[in-house]
């Protein structure tokens, strides 16, 4: 049976940086790989109130929620699952940073030298191009 997955990611601005988060080597597909804070939408669940939830879940910020910026799709043949990941531009509100234990690291970063890293997970990859180009437009 064919599924669909809704995901929601946070390019969370502070200062002129953004988190990154580099997932552990336990994590399977995105195993070693920086990332967004984000994750699953449970069913019912408002997009909004998802972002908040999923960032506090991952990073124990809180953020304010500005803009969408990309949209993305990936299919896992295997599991016969569609993954959509939405992706919004947020602004640092408050919070200490503490990552949830799929993470092992996370940094704030120079955006337009995330692309350098070395290895970056699918939403990162497709998010932060636009992202960039925003704003240095």
């Amino acid at each position: 049976m064919e599924q669909f997955e809704v995901e929601m990611y946070a390019i969370i601005e502070n200062n002129g940086k953004v988190l990154a988060l580099l997932k552990k080597s336990t994590d399977g597909f995105s195993a070693d790989k920086w990332s967004l804070p984000g994750g699953k939408m449970n069913f019912g669940e408002d997009a909004i109130d998802c972002l908040k939830r999923v960032v506090k879940e991952s990073s124990n910020l809180d953020i304010d929620v500005l803009s969408p910026i990309d949209v993305s799709v990936d299919v896992d043949e295997d599991k016969k699952k569609q993954k959509i990941a939405i992706t919004y531009i947020c602004e640092f509100k408050s919070g200490q940073l503490k990552t949830s234990k799929e993470y092992k690291e996370a940094k704030w970063h120079d955006p337009k030298k995330i692309p350098d890293l070395e290895e970056l997970d699918w939403v990162m990859e497709k998010a932060i191009y636009p992202y960039i180009e925003l704003i240095s437009a």
